[in-house]
């Protein structure tokens, strides 16, 4: 009889785990299916004791904040019982930018009604820190992977020079198309080629010629800590490998870093491709803050520049929602120079897959002023830089904990709005 009873309640246990195993498939499954129907790629749920832990890649929406808003949103609609939930956001090269957890009180809140989006977005928490999460996450199967499957992306570019302010002196305008392919975790092949419109330029800028052809590789090293290696030709006629490592606190307002690179000048014009022979090293250190009570970034760097002089870096970088506008200043081997930069963003909020490729203008227009261009300044080459890939800004991709927080609550009625629709299809 007690063997009986004993055999009762093994198999009372077994059926017991069965299906709570069956239960957490079928929320993992499901929470998957719905982060995949938004656009999000490279999808990966568990649920374990602590609740459910995604993370996902977003090169669907134009705007950080509004993909984790869609994202946070679709989760909790998703989930089938009052659980903790975590979100960890990747960027468009897989590494971990943002943690977002919400706790069960939190869940069940929003579940229940007693609380809204614009709550959920307040009280949840943020955090640079994806350690913990990506641990749970280690041995859970990708969904929706985004390798070789590329994104046609066509950049504007826009170049004007004055030496006197009531007459425009030089000015171009042409279309970039790049090739954005993601090869495997952290891998990206970029291929791009400029096309000129119109403009007053002679040589290479009035030619059909390559732009950036890089191949570049994402490492997390933990802890807030990244390193990027990218090979190929780079903007301003760069050609070689550069290597840049960062690392920020949890909250994401103080950041630190370096960069490297040894590169030639490399130069497509007339048919032929031009290239030097000596190696240039460049290298900086830089130290960021973030402002949150004005959304500003504020950058000190200090450099050796491409052609070796030395100098340091000053700029303020404000975000207005998804425009961004910053101004700096340069002293270098005795010369100043400054100058403006912005961020514009252009139409077309998210892009669709068309037979497993994207294709879509450039998210942001993106343009720098300087106010040196011309005599000794250019004459002896200094100051100049270099980016790795096109349209590089301080827009693109940001993912500050405060920046998201602040911007999720202030346009929470575009999630209420959708939220509300939904409830009406009900």
């Amino acid at each position: 009889m007690k063997r009986n009873n004993r055999d009762k309640r093994t198999t009372g246990r077994l059926l017991a785990g069965l299906l709570m195993t069956l239960v957490t498939s079928q929320t993992a499954a499901q929470v998957d299916n719905r982060l995949a129907e938004l656009g999000m790629e490279n999808i990966r749920t568990v649920r374990t004791a602590e609740g459910t832990t995604v993370a996902y890649e977003d090169r669907a929406y134009r705007s950080s904040y509004e993909g984790v808003g869609r994202a946070i949103q679709t989760a909790l609609e998703a989930l089938e019982t009052d659980e903790a939930l975590t979100l960890t956001v990747l960027d468009g090269n897989g590494l971990p930018q943002l943690c977002i957890v919400l706790d069960k009180e939190l869940v069940r809140d929003y579940r229940n009604g007693t609380a809204d989006l614009k709550a959920v977005f307040g009280r949840m928490e943020l955090s640079r820190n994806t350690d913990q999460a990506l641990e749970r996450l280690k041995d859970a199967k990708t969904q929706t992977r985004s390798s070789w499957r590329p994104d046609l992306t066509v950049y504007p570019q826009i170049f004007l020079e004055n030496s006197r302010f009531d007459k425009l002196y030089r000015y171009y305008l042409g279309v970039a198309p790049a090739l954005e392919m993601p090869l495997w975790k952290g891998g990206e092949l970029t291929a791009q080629v400029i096309i000129p419109i119109v403009g007053n330029l002679k040589g290479e800028q009035s030619q059909v010629r390559p732009g950036c052809v890089v191949l570049s590789q994402g490492f997390y090293l933990k802890r807030n800590w990244t390193l990027t290696l990218a090979a190929g030709q780079f903007t301003n006629h760069r050609l070689g490998g550069a290597a840049e490592i960062n690392w920020r606190t949890d909250d994401g307002r103080w950041e630190a870093g370096a960069k490297t690179g040894v590169t030639i000048y490399s130069i497509f014009v007339d048919k032929e491709w031009t290239v030097t022979r000596k190696p240039k090293l460049n290298a900086s250190v830089y130290g960021r803050a973030y402002i949150p009570q004005w959304n500003t970034e504020v950058t000190a760097e200090a450099a050796r520049f491409v052609y070796g002089d030395y100098g340091v870096k000053g700029s303020v970088v404000r975000h207005f929602g998804e425009y961004t506008v910053g101004v700096y200043a340069l002293y270098t081997d005795g010369e100043v120079n400054g100058g403006f930069n912005f961020a514009i963003p252009l139409p077309g909020r998210k892009y669709k897959r068309w037979h497993g490729m994207r294709i879509k203008p450039s998210d942001y227009l993106t343009f720098q002023y300087s106010m040196v261009a011309y005599g000794d300044y250019i004459d002896r080459k200094l100051g100049i830089e270099y980016n790795t890939v096109p349209g590089k800004n301080r827009s693109k991709g940001f993912y500050q904990p405060d920046y998201i927080r602040y911007f999720l609550i202030r346009h929470c009625d575009l999630f209420e709005q959708k939220a509300g629709e939904k409830k009406k299809e009900k």
